[in-house]
């Protein structure tokens, strides 16, 4: 380290030339390292090739003269150089003298590690981009030198020097992220993971991996993209995520072209392949946490829910967290919604969420009864009114109408049909109901030629033939007139709705929301529909309309749910709730106060306190609470797909979309069979309707109200469309690079992580 105390000045100056050869010189060896297609570190012999010897006897004499006339960007190369020639020789301590050395020369905020000064506005008159990226270079080299020194040193010494190697490998990424070179980021980023790896930091190597991941899809290699995976993997297996941790290290070895098929369990020295040992590793450790999971279910199967429902409940439980840590979240989610049911059912459950209410079984009783929040929110008597209308010969027609979420498919499913089945288990002359969703069975898509409604209304004139009192229901009837949007598209169901209304025994409900009854109009006016049911289509006798519960009402029902489960609610809060809960003056959404249920009793918020802690507008916060626990049901890995997905299913007018799977996977650019386990937890989970269709499937958000939540809840759904852009960009890209490794590894990557 001879230029400590710096060289004896001598009387001779270094020529023009020289100093031209040794900036050419400089700059090849810059040019070579900022190369994103050379290796990451070659040594200066090799870069400079025939012209090393000249440099080093050039660089003497520079030193021998304290580098006069020599600039200072210049001396700052010099001494990088020389401690790239102390690190190929092994001397870390001058290595890192001659690397301070040349960062001394940037600007003192730069080489203090201060990078917000690569912000400012005036950069390009401080420092040239070409500098900005030497600086990025030099500072990777740093790193390499405290990974050396890490290498070599005692244990206590080896995590400072793992530390100072991952601070200054950050610090290369944001100077070329600043400089926007992806390209750069993406050749340097393996080592800030390996040193990632070696501190156990495993969060922040997953976000740097899945960052990874994106950079090397478009600039990078099939070894760093398995490398990649290894990483995600490894950080799997420290977080007991086996199943996802297998996946993981197949998907690497896929990528780096060795089989999957080979072996892993092999302890042949013949191999040194890292990702062979994790996924032998993940194996077996998989295969533990199998037999545990096999325990289990068969003490749920010899399990009886009737006899002991909270130890059957605390199985599920057991079984829905090992699932859910393995990222088997379809699984997870059906044990999720099973444990729901089951302690909706038992009581222990005060509120059901976006879920429509469901009738209520009794142990040991074959027979259901209506569910008791029907009578807890004082909605017995809208049952009971119409079901004396269905049962009124006069009232061919019956229109169960009200906004979205106001609890009319629950009052069907949870009331009126129930409560028809048991009446008529006693009586044959009360109607039979036939509850229908438009679009399953016999409706399967909006071409009236494939409806084949012939044999339905066989049916009806069976039973009518028969005297048998039938009522045919239609929930969610608004569905009809979103997909049959061209009036020659619905006239075939209008003739259909006016011969069955034809027949004596029969009555037709239709439920649906506030804003499609103008459809009604149209019906009648095209099928004369008046004459045959004797009244006016929009009239009081036709129409039952379903109101938002008052307050009264709404602090009935919370009273009588949480007093059911056993969970209480302090007064003070009961009644900073109801107000917060209140819209249109003095109506509260049933919908709204489902959710904001569910959450405080999920987070055992029982006092006024507790959840004013939650922040300036707590009841935004908990359906906030809401709606991420459902996205991270769908695995860490997949909640920008999932966002996505929800935010697809909406407009910019706030409207639900109706989309079929097919449309569904080419706006996230990706097949169907990779959002389709996405779509089934959200199914599970009340949060989009599942609408079997021929030739796709359709989907559809569950309520109107839950379209503003998804778009502008939080910050995070707004990104949704961005990134659907970015995609498809990006699959562009992919497109454009035919013959690269891409092509063969795309299919699985994505069907193992999204790279988001």
């Amino acid at each position: 380290m001879s230029d400590i105390n710096g060289p004896k000045p001598v009387p001779s100056h270094t020529s023009s030339s020289s100093i031209l050869f040794l900036n050419r010189c400089v700059e090849q060896i810059f040019t070579d390292i900022l190369d994103p297609n050379t290796p990451l570190f070659k040594p200066n012999v090799v870069i400079l090739g025939e012209s090393y010897p000249e440099f080093k006897a050039i660089l003497q004499e520079a030193r021998q003269n304290n580098y006069q006339q020599i600039l200072p960007t210049l001396i700052a190369g010099l001494q990088f150089i020389l401690g790239r020639e102390a690190y190929e020789n092994k001397d870390l301590e001058s290595t890192l003298y001659h690397y301070r050395r040349s960062l001394e020369y940037w600007p003192s905020a730069l080489a203090q590690g201060d990078l917000e000064m690569l912000s400012r506005p005036d950069l390009d008159t401080i420092l040239p981009n070409q500098f900005i990226e030497q600086m990025g270079g030099i500072l990777f080299h740093v790193g390499l030198c405290f990974i050396s020194l890490a290498q070599s040193n005692t244990s206590a010494e080896k995590n400072i020097n793992w530390q100072e190697a991952k601070i200054y490998f950050e610090q290369c990424i944001t100077v070329f992220e600043k400089a926007n070179r992806p390209d750069l980021v993406s050749k340097f980023i393996g080592e800030l993971g390996e040193v990632l790896r070696h501190l156990e930091d495993w969060e922040t190597l997953q976000k740097v991996a899945q960052k990874a991941i994106n950079l090397h899809i478009s600039y990078g290699s099939e070894a760093q993209l398995a490398q990649d995976y290894g990483f995600l993997a490894e950080a799997a297996l420290h977080e007991s995520k086996w199943a996802h941790a297998n996946q993981l290290a197949e998907l690497a070895l896929a990528i780096q072209g060795q089989s999957i098929y080979d072996d892993p369990m092999s302890t042949s020295t013949e191999s040194h392949n890292p990702y062979l040992y994790l996924l032998a590793e993940s194996k077996q450790e998989f295969q533990q946490w199998q037999t545990t999971v096999n325990q289990l279910e068969e003490a749920l199967r010899k399990s009886n829910v009737e006899d002991d429902p909270k130890g059957y409940l605390k199985i599920l439980t057991a079984l829905h967290k090992l699932y859910l840590d393995q990222d088997l979240y379809t699984q997870a989610s059906r044990l999720k919604e099973e444990k729901i049911r089951i302690e909706y059912q038992y009581g222990l459950r005060a509120f059901i969420g976006v879920r429509t209410l469901q009738p209520q079984s009794h142990p040991n009783h074959k027979q259901q009864s209506i569910a008791l929040e029907i009578e807890n929110s004082n909605r017995l008597k809208d049952v009971h009114t119409l079901l004396e209308r269905i049962q009124n010969p006069d009232n061919k027609l019956i229109v169960l109408q009200g906004e979205s979420g106001v609890g009319k498919s629950s009052l069907l499913n949870a009331g009126i049909v129930p409560m028809l089945l048991e009446q008529r288990s006693r009586n044959p002359s009360i109607a039979r109901p036939i509850l229908l969703r438009i679009y399953t069975d016999w409706l399967r898509e909006p071409n009236p030629k494939t409806w084949n409604l012939n044999p339905v209304l066989n049916l009806l004139k069976q039973n009518d033939q028969n005297q048998i009192p039938t009522v045919l229901i239609f929930d969610q009837f608004e569905e009809f007139f979103v997909v049959c949007q061209q009036l020659e598209q619905r006239l075939p169901f209008y003739e259909f709705l006016k011969e069955s209304l034809m027949l004596t025994s029969i009555t037709v409900l239709l439920c649906l929301r506030t804003d499609a009854l103008h459809y009604l109009l149209e019906c009648a006016h095209r099928t004369n529909l008046e004459d045959i049911i004797h009244s006016e289509i929009l009239s009081k006798k036709v129409i039952y309309g379903l109101e938002n519960f008052t307050v009264s009402q709404a602090q009935t029902f919370i009273q009588n749910q949480i007093e059911r489960a056993q969970f209480k609610i302090e007064p003070d809060l009961m009644s900073q709730l109801l107000r917060d809960l209140t819209v249109d003056i003095d109506r509260i959404r049933p919908i709204e106060l489902q959710l904001i249920g569910t959450q405080l009793q999920a987070h055992d918020i029982q006092t006024l306190n507790q959840y004013e802690q939650l922040g300036e507008h707590p009841k935004q916060k908990l359906l906030e609470h809401f709606l991420d626990e459902v996205i991270r049901d769908c695995s860490a890995k997949n909640e920008r797909t999932a966002i996505k997905i929800l935010y697809g299913l909406t407009n910019e007018q706030e409207h639900r979309l109706l989309k079929t799977s097919k449309e569904l996977a080419e706006e996230l650019d990706t097949e169907f069979s990779k959002i389709e386990p996405l779509l089934e937890v959200l199914v599970e989970e009340g949060l989009i309707l599942h609408i079997p269709d021929i030739p796709d499937d359709r989907y559809q958000l569950t309520h109107d109200y839950l379209v503003a939540l998804v778009r502008h809840q939080k910050g995070e759904r707004l990104i949704a469309r961005l990134e659907l852009e970015r995609d498809k960009a990006q699959r562009k890209i992919i497109e454009e690079k035919p013959n690269s490794f891409v092509n063969r590894a795309i299919a699985s990557v994505l069907r193992w992580i999204n790279t988001d």
